[in-house]
């Protein structure tokens, strides 16, 4: 299941619920939205932590930035004085504290899964029974280097990018089938096809790019 697609795809149908709800005069969708979007920067959060539980200090942060807001529109608590300057207090030091630490990609094994929303991640594979996997790229990016590996018979990647873009690295050879749904977005298969012999490893990528993009490329 990739996380970005069931993320969205629920997103859009909660709204569509409120709406036909508000049409059937059972509630107001104006105050339901305006108390409960902060909802979703907190999902979000988890949903990064859950899929990237190495790297906690952008999913802590969405998440902290949701609960805040939902604090204010619930009137639970009044966090507006200090919640920006303690948003540019943590960018601060992330960035601080993030220079010169950037490290090699981070290991993918067998399966690819990655969830990244106002941020980035790069992961590589080196199985030699690379199954696929899942990867989201909301508001940012995610390189997936599969130079060393090699796909199982049934290697399948998910790929749903939203206003961000995610980037394949795969060795010469591959056989790599791309399709999907691009909506103000593209994809781009920049792979040797025409050299390829029928009996080569194949990988499938189904993609969805929404004003965001997909490529694959050696």
């Amino acid at each position: 299941m990739n996380w970005g697609r069931l993320y969205f795809g629920s997103l859009i149908v909660v709204v569509g619920i409120v709406l036909l709800l508000d049409n059937a005069d059972v509630l107001d969708a104006g105050d339901v939205m305006g108390d409960w979007w902060p909802a979703a920067l907190i999902v979000a959060g988890l949903l990064m932590f859950v899929s990237n539980p190495g790297h906690w200090a952008g999913p802590l942060i969405v998440a902290a930035i949701g609960v805040a807001f939902l604090l204010s529109t619930l009137e639970i608590a009044d966090v507006s004085d200090f919640l920006w300057p303690a948003i540019i207090v943590a960018v601060g030091l992330m960035v601080i504290f993030g220079r010169g630490s950037r490290s090699n990609p981070t290991e993918a094994g067998d399966e690819v899964n990655s969830f990244n929303m106002f941020s980035g991640s790069e992961l590589a594979s080196h199985s030699k029974e690379f199954r696929g996997g899942s990867v989201t790229a909301v508001f940012g990016g995610a390189e997936v280097d599969l130079t060393d590996a090699v796909p199982a018979p049934d290697a399948e990647l998910d790929v749903f990018t939203a206003f961000g873009a995610v980037e394949v690295t795969v060795p010469t050879g591959w056989q790599v089938t791309l399709s999907g749904f691009p909506l103000f977005g593209g994809f781009e298969n920049a792979t040797a096809k025409d050299t390829v012999p029928a009996d080569a490893p194949r990988l499938i990528i189904n993609a969805t790019a929404l004003f965001g993009g997909v490529e694959v490329k050696h």
